[in-house]
């Protein structure tokens, strides 16, 4: 299997805030990197045959290019286009425009450059892979996502793995869903709508992961 892990990250957060709360990130610029390290060194480690594409909308530090260039396969910095359609997605109230910008952003680029893939990984920047990884269970031609709650219309969008066909469904899907973004329909619940309307025997929902992080919002200690 051909893989390719999806970070999606912001180190540099604005002082805007989203739909739900007032605070965008409890953490600063450097504990935001300093965690987006550890995200990537857990992939590196844990998910064989892989190239990671970092999707992120900061403007680097020297110190932040340096490690980018030595442990990144693929850098997409959204901020480095002076593109302000698609610099201001990154910072409206609305969580999910971002994310599925960057998504959108992200997967475009593997198509258009003709990347091979058999697998697309996502993980969300500053989450990390732990002990209890098992990457057999994902070795597969399987679509493996996790329900937040054992709640069919809440999926996990820190972490999901798709094929390559349906990783093209999941921008097709996302390039329509601009009026859920706009309305700052959660990601999860977006993500949800896709899985269930599309589900069939090529998706396996996974119970455990292996997977922890922060909540950006309010510093909550995730374990998946």
């Amino acid at each position: 299997m051909n893989n390719i892990t999806l970070i999606t990250s912001i180190i540099n957060t604005q002082n805007i805030t989203l739909s739900y709360t007032n605070i965008r990130s409890v953490y600063n610029r450097e504990e935001r990197f300093e965690q987006l390290k550890k995200t990537i060194e857990t992939i590196r480690e844990k998910i064989p045959n892989n190239k990671i594409l970092l999707v992120e909308c900061s403007e680097f530090s020297n110190d932040e290019i340096d490690y980018f260039k030595k442990n990144i396969d693929f850098i997409l910095n959204i901020y480095e286009t002076k593109n302000y359609n698609f610099i201001n997605r990154m910072f409206t109230k609305s969580k999910s425009m971002g994310e599925g910008t960057m998504t959108i952003f992200a997967i475009q680029y593997l198509i258009n450059n003709n990347i091979k893939f058999n697998n697309l990984f996502k993980i969300s920047g500053r989450y990390w892979l732990n002990s209890n990884f098992d990457y057999e269970i994902f070795n597969n031609n399987l679509n493996c996502v996790s329900l937040i709650n054992n709640d069919k219309k809440n999926v996990l969008t820190c972490f999901y793995k798709l094929s390559n066909e349906f990783s093209n469904k999941w921008l097709n899907f996302l390039l329509n869903s601009n009026l859920e973004f706009e309305k700052c329909l959660g990601f999860e619940e977006i993500f949800a709508n896709f899985v269930n309307e599309i589900f069939n025997s090529d998706f396996k929902i996974i119970e455990k992961i292996g997977l922890n992080g922060y909540v950006s919002v309010c510093g909550t200690f995730i374990e998946k």
